[in-house]
């Protein structure tokens, strides 16, 4: 074994890449760095550009803020940014030559998805109008049905719109109205239009569909046109170079959220889109989730100078890939290939050079380059930031399996040895599980997985049926069915891993996962006694409950579960973990976060006090003033706290000794009727 064991203070030593932006020219790519400021239990990002030459790379900005978004002027000399430096999220720009960077906007706009104009005099961006005056009450009255919003709190009242301000400064215009979020600004060509996408039907929160529109860059209210026909979600809007077509992601809900997200094109003028990626079943975005980044960038959508072709990210398997499809539909192609997870999808103006983050099982992700033309395009990376913290450090390469499941299809999955386990022996291993359903395990590089390996734990992972990358009927496959056919990939699973890696201890198994997966460990541990030791984030216990207290649970009836809980109550009782409560004797670590919208943290409360009144060994940590992308995004004293809470916990429940093991749970005991007390 080379190079010393990871710890959790390596999470925070990590600076973690995002959002690249290829300069015009394609000479440079500016990106975002984020890193955490220990002492201030906080996060700094910058901005940092590398010369796509092959120079140093150097950091743009450097005050101890939030730096994000950063867009390029046409001409390649100025960067516009949003930042927090003062307070309040403000817009910013800054020359590339050097000097300080200017404020352009003020008040508490909250501004976003900044866009240039063409001609660099503007730049377009999603803001809030001022709030009116109101009295000091901290009284909330609801009259919307989505009123809150996991990470982004309870709403405030104010619709997101799309202003214009002066590069050079003054106030900026609001150009779209209505009661109604509009996003995503995008110039025409000409600079005479902007395309954003908004659903102005009163009824808006009982649907997912977005519209692309248009509306006159001066802001003349009568000329916003919806261009789309309501079949869905529409994001990322991007004009063709000649201005007479638009593109934007989407889909036409035929499997509501399980639904491949697709790139059409549709006239600018507005008219019947078209789905070009139609016919190739894998879905457009980003959908490998790690513990590092809560939204990675997918980087939007990009024409070629001759209009001919679409480039995009997609996802496929276990990697993300940049891909183009021809405009007229019929060819995607790929652009890239490798067993990575990319991050952003930039190209210059002249369709040369793509740029991305390039991430691994053993690398979180530098900023990388390639030349299109040749297929795939070999990727060359640009930055080595993360290099100086990785290199010291003993990290384990996953091993991929696929295996064949329920109905015959094919499941993939990774084993993962610790570096330094004896040969001939058996060790426990952890089952991870991870969120979504719609999301999945890759080619990306998890802290969490790898510091289980340096403690000593085996770790299983695996993309069971609902899982995205594999095509629409996999995608859809858990509906109707949570735990049910997905709950026997899994199982299936860890049988085909005993079979095949005699290391693992089949009398020494752990499990955990967020979210969906914590749904899914709380199935588990109440439908196999297998496991020894169990942890459940985020979670999923009573699916009745749930459904009325989160932001998004109120939708699964539309398509996920059959109707709303009053139409098939037994459906929502009988996939409750909860339900299964009597069978739950697996010792059971709950970790959730106070401020979590999407699982709120009554699930945990009602696991806890069922699992404690009949004496299943449990304790349950809550996170204050944190969301649901705690592991994620959380503050940085609370995600090593999580994983040492992790860490004790099988610790203490899958240790070999059983001596060890029965004076351990004494010792867990004694701090939950502590905690009581």
């Amino acid at each position: 074994m080379t190079g010393r064991p990871i710890t959790i203070d390596d999470l925070l030593a990590l600076p973690i890449l995002n959002d690249p932006q290829l300069s015009p020219d394609g000479s440079r790519v500016v990106c975002t760095v984020t890193t955490a400021d220990r002492d201030a239990n906080a996060y700094r990002t910058r901005l940092w550009i590398a010369p796509t030459g092959g120079s140093v790379p150097w950091q743009l900005t450097a005050a101890p803020a939030r730096d994000t978004g950063p867009r390029w002027s046409p001409d390649g000399t100025r960067i516009a940014f949003v930042s927090d430096r003062g307070g309040e999220k403000q817009v910013w720009v800054i020359a590339i030559g050097g000097g300080e960077p200017r404020v352009l906007t003020s008040g508490k706009m909250a501004p976003a998805d900044l866009a240039w104009s063409p001609d660099c005099r503007w730049i377009a961006f999603v803001g809030k109008p001022t709030p009116d005056a109101k009295d000091e009450s901290d009284v909330r009255v609801i009259s919307r049905l989505r009123y809150k919003q996991d990470g982004e709190g309870f709403w405030d009242g104010r619709w997101k719109q799309v202003f214009v301000v002066s590069a050079a400064g003054g106030d900026a215009k609001q150009i779209t109205r209505g009661d109604c979020d509009h996003l995503s600004p995008a110039w025409s060509p000409d600079g005479t239009r902007l395309a954003y996408t908004a659903n102005p039907d009163p009824n808006f929160d009982l649907m997912n569909i977005t519209d692309v529109w248009t509306v006159a860059a001066d802001g003349a209210e009568s000329t916003a046109r919806c261009i789309t026909r309501g079949l869905g979600p529409a994001q990322s809007p991007a004009w063709a170079p000649d201005g007479t077509r638009v593109a934007y992601i989407g889909h036409d809900n035929a499997c509501w959220g399980a639904t491949n997200w697709g790139v059409w094109v549709v006239p600018a003028a507005g008219g019947e889109p078209a789905c070009i990626t139609k016919g190739f079943d894998r879905s457009a975005g980003h959908h490998v989730i790690n513990d590092l980044r809560a939204h990675p960038s997918s980087g939007g959508l990009s024409w070629s100078p001759d209009g001919e072709r679409v480039f995009f990210m997609l996802a496929l398997g276990a990697s993300t890939q940049i891909v183009s499809a021809a405009a007229s539909g019929g060819d995607v192609r790929q652009e890239t290939a490798g067993d990575h997870e990319l991050i952003g999808c930039s190209l210059d103006r002249e369709a040369r050079w793509i740029a991305c983050i390039e991430s691994d099982p053993l690398s979180p992700g530098e900023m990388a380059i390639a030349q299109l033309g040749a297929r795939p395009a070999p990727l060359r990376r640009l930055t080595d930031l993360a290099g100086p913290a990785l290199r010291p450090l003993a990290l384990v390469t996953p091993e991929r399996f696929q295996f064949e499941s329920v109905d015959g299809w094919t499941v993939e999955g990774w084993a993962m040895r610790p570096a330094d386990a004896p040969k001939g022996g058996r060790i426990p291993t952890v089952l991870e599980i991870h969120g979504g359903p719609h999301a999945a395990y890759g080619n990306a590089f998890f802290h969490e997985f790898q510091l289980l390996c340096a403690q000593g734990y085996g770790v299983i992972y695996l993309n069971p049926r609902g899982s995205q990358g594999y095509g629409q009927a996999f995608t859809a496959a858990t509906r109707h069915d949570w735990g049910g056919k997905d709950y026997a990939d899994l199982m299936r699973g860890v049988d085909y891993c005993l079979a095949t890696f005699p290391w693992i201890d089949p009398d020494r198994l752990g499990v955990a996962g967020g979210s969906y997966g914590g749904f899914m460990t709380n199935w588990i541990v109440g439908h196999t006694p297998r496991f020894r030791a169990a942890v459940t984030m985020r979670s999923i216990s009573n699916a009745y409950s749930q459904w009325g207290t989160s932001d998004l649970a109120y939708m699964k009836g539309f398509w996920e579960y059959p109707g709303e809980p009053w139409e098939s109550p037994q459906f929502y009782l009988e996939r409750s973990p909860i339900t299964y409560v009597r069978e739950m004797r697996t010792p059971l670590l709950i970790l959730h976060s106070e401020n979590d919208f999407r699982c709120p943290i009554e699930q945990a409360e009602q696991l806890f006090v069922a699992l404690k009144k009949q004496g299943t060994p449990t304790l349950f940590v809550r996170f204050p003033n944190e969301s649901h992308d705690l592991s994620r995004n959380g503050q940085p004293r609370h995600r090593a706290e999580r994983l040492r809470q992790i860490l004790t916990w099988f610790r203490t429940y899958l240790v070999p000794q059983e001596a060890d093991a029965t004076a351990a749970r004494r010792a867990v005991r004694r701090e939950g009727a502590v905690a009581d007390e």
